[in-house]
């Protein structure tokens, strides 16, 4: 009986740790839904697009990181800055400012397949 009591009180513990994780998390993805981060979003990143079919979206700079997801041509994203061949993307975003919204993305994408969005920054990432 003891031995019982004890598993359903560890159990209890899991459980409640996991509802604070969910609760924590919700919060903390909601934190990327306002409007401050939005604007901060746009005023620190450079607005992109990706120029071709099923790329990978990778966790790090460099082909032996894991793909963590893969976006096609005409996705609008927010990049960051490029290291070697490749650009960290900070957020997918859609629509267009001052509506545009964003979801978080914090990836790397080769260099070949990234424009910048306005003429004066098309080849940003390849120079």
């Amino acid at each position: 009986m003891n031995v019982f009591r004890l598993c359903k009180v560890a159990a209890s513990i899991v459980l409640a740790e996991a509802s604070i994780f969910l609760v924590v998390g919700t919060a903390w993805a909601k934190h990327y839904e306002t409007p401050d981060y939005q604007v901060a979003l746009q005023n620190k990143t450079i607005c992109s697009f990706i120029n071709s079919n099923n790329v990978n979206i990778r966790n790090g700079p460099g082909d032996r990181y894991k793909v963590i997801t893969k976006l096609n041509r005409g996705d609008s994203v927010r990049a960051t800055h490029r290291e070697g061949n490749w650009v960290a993307i900070a957020a997918r975003t859609h629509g267009s400012a001052p509506n545009e919204t964003s979801e978080r993305l914090n990836g790397w994408v080769s260099n070949a397949y990234i424009n910048g969005c306005s003429e004066d920054q098309f080849d940003r990432w390849r120079n």
